[in-house]
């Protein structure tokens, strides 16, 4: 049947327009695909719906919180943790670095285990009793005169976000 063209439909008794359904399959074609999103991500990765949480608890020693002048050739963040990271297939630990948004974000490396000696000059001194240490490398040279925020993140659980409503950062520097 030609475009535009009317249909006599025999169970209803009534003419209607294929124009008419192509544009309701069409409707009903674009609402199934944005159910499938689920308001984000893709049909078989959801849209993350929490704060990452870490098990354990997290103190950033460098570059120490509230630091201002820290130098924008930073390329490591040290951290002091109650326990050691969980190391299974669902837990896999990094940072990310939030600043102006001319910078945007920065994901760092996964956390590797490290030692008191290894910390820089001007480190924070851990508040828990027994911390283990960890770092975390940059990959990113950061913007000189600007704020930056910390965040935990795993980076095998897709149902959690390091930055949104409910995520609490770790630290806070300045370059």
């Amino acid at each position: 049947m030609p475009p535009g063209a009317i249909c006599y439909n025999r169970v209803m008794g009534k003419k209607h327009s294929t124009i008419r359904h192509m544009g309701a399959l069409a409707l009903g074609m674009a609402l199934f695909g944005l159910a499938a999103c689920n308001g984000g991500g893709t049909p078989s990765t959801p849209a993350p719906t929490k704060p990452c949480v870490s098990p354990v608890t997290v103190q950033v020693l460098y570059p120490q919180p509230g630091a201002t002048a820290v130098p924008a050739t930073l390329t490591t963040i040290y951290v002091a943790t109650s326990a050691a990271f969980p190391s299974d297939s669902n837990n896999a630990w990094d940072t990310e670095l939030v600043g102006p948004p001319t910078y945007g974000v920065q994901f760092t490396a996964q956390f590797t285990a490290t030692t008191a000696s290894a910390l820089p000059a001007g480190s924070a001194t851990p508040s828990m009793a027994n911390p283990l240490y960890y770092s975390t490398a940059l990959s990113n040279a950061l913007v000189t005169g600007s704020g930056f925020s910390i965040y935990i993140n795993n980076l095998n659980d897709a149902a959690c976000y390091a930055v949104g409503t409910g995520a609490t950062a770790l630290s806070s520097f300045s370059t």
